[in-house]
């Protein structure tokens, strides 16, 4: 299977062969780090080629092992020539063979700790998330993490937290004082620091804590209660007591959402969850649990989803994710449609009156307008799981489509309030 596309392909290997550019504070370098690690070329290329039946591109030489092993202790070779060797197929090759080389790159007895991999780790995992894969820990060797490769889904790049995506349920559990610090103290195994860079290129650390309380703030300014008094969090620590059990879970999703170890960390918190008896489970990066008590359904959807869903595909636009605010926007078009109950063209109907406001031409134009827009979502590929729709090939189009579902919805969000 090749998903892979060539232009990933091209920058995965750039970086090892011109290196990232990084900005500190006033100073400005590029940092380098050896796809080989601490050993050379031809030691790293044996633990993943058979060289020896691997044909020669050097007619003084039977295999490819005493080729390479001659022409790269003398240096006749560059250090990237791997990437255009057919040989090795990591140009054009299966995506799993790609796959298995960036995981033995960073593999603890290979990788150069003194060196900055994690740099290269985080921006190989940002070139892979495009394509739809990405690298994992998977086990840890001598304390230090042995990656894998797997699937990525792009949707779990917007993250909407427990307590907004449950706000209409009712949980019937607490957590003792002790099963809160059990649940805090496994952040200590699983800190990491992450290399950033902002809008402007700066480059920049910042630990995986702050990043949880950023998450949070983007919905709610976190609060806990010290002395009987709601006090603003500002530090990580304090989600651990006087929070509410729906900020303690919005903490754990959020933390599992950014950790690169991600399959340890669910096992953490899940055996807590069993030992302390709270019947809940962390999967895929979300907590659920049949102890939820779903309220009885209304018939009018709570205006605040809307909301919510508008927000998520305002800040991809923002971030320049234009594909999937796009299709963030239209399931806020397809919820509104159901405002005043769940027939949507009933409902659709009553919005539009109330935005022509008795006048009949503009009731014809918003009809238009709900009809296009609808029709819009049946026919091309909003939804990427959609089959068999009309393609969306380049960002002004989908610039297009979210500006004009956004317009309407923006004036009915308006008219509703």
């Amino acid at each position: 299977m090749a998903i892979i596309s060539s232009v990933t392909r091209r920058d995965i290997f750039d970086l090892f062969e011109f290196g990232i550019d990084a900005s500190w504070d006033i100073f400005e370098d590029t940092i380098y780090y050896p796809y080989y690690g601490r050993f050379d070329i031809f030691e790293f290329l044996k633990r993943l080629y058979d060289l020896k039946n691997l044909e020669s591109k050097d007619s003084r030489f039977d295999n490819a092992e005493d080729e390479i092993l001659m022409h790269t202790r003398n240096g006749d070779y560059s250090e990237c020539w791997i990437f255009k060797d057919e040989r090795f197929q990591l140009r054009d090759g299966d995506d799993s063979i790609l796959l298995r080389f960036l995981c033995e790159v960073f593999h603890p007895e290979v990788r150069d700790d003194k060196k900055h991999w994690k740099f290269f780790l985080d921006k190989i995992n940002e070139l892979l998330h495009e394509d739809g894969y990405e690298l994992f820990v998977s086990d840890k060797l001598s304390g230090r993490e042995v990656f894998d490769w797997r699937l990525y889904d792009k949707k779990n790049d917007v993250f909407i937290p427990f307590s907004i995506r449950n706000k209409d349920c009712k949980i019937n559990i607490t957590l003792t004082d002790d099963t809160r610090y059990q649940l805090f103290k496994v952040r200590e195994e699983f800190r990491e620091e992450f290399y950033l860079t902002n809008e402007t290129g700066y480059q920049f650390y910042k630990s995986i804590e702050e990043l949880v309380v950023e998450d949070i703030e983007k919905y709610y300014i976190p609060e806990h209660l010290v002395n009987n008094n709601s006090v603003e969090i500002k530090d990580f620590i304090d989600f651990q007591q006087g929070t509410s059990l729906l900020q303690v879970f919005d903490v754990i999703e959020c933390f599992s959402n950014h950790t690169t170890n991600y399959d340890l960390f669910e096992a953490r918190i899940n055996n807590i969850f069993m030992l302390n008896h709270v019947g809940f489970e962390l999967k895929n990066k979300r907590i659920n649990s049949s102890e939820i008590a779903i309220l009885d359904d209304i018939a009018k959807i709570d205006e605040m989803g809307i909301n919510e869903l508008i927000e998520v595909a305002n800040s991809l636009y923002r971030e320049h994710n234009y594909s999937l605010a796009v299709e963030k926007i239209w399931d806020a078009f397809e919820r509104m449609k159901t405002y005043y109950g769940k027939d949507k063209k009933v409902s659709a109907n009553k919005i539009i009156d109330k935005l022509s406001n008795g006048d009949s031409v503009y009731k014809e134009l918003f009809e238009e307008e709900f009809h296009e827009l609808t029709r819009i979502g049946n026919a091309y590929c909003i939804r990427h799981h959609e089959k068999g729709k009309i393609p969306i090939e380049n960002e002004l189009q989908y610039k297009y489509f979210y500006l004009r579902c956004y317009a309407l919805i923006s004036v009915v969000m308006d008219l509703l309030k």
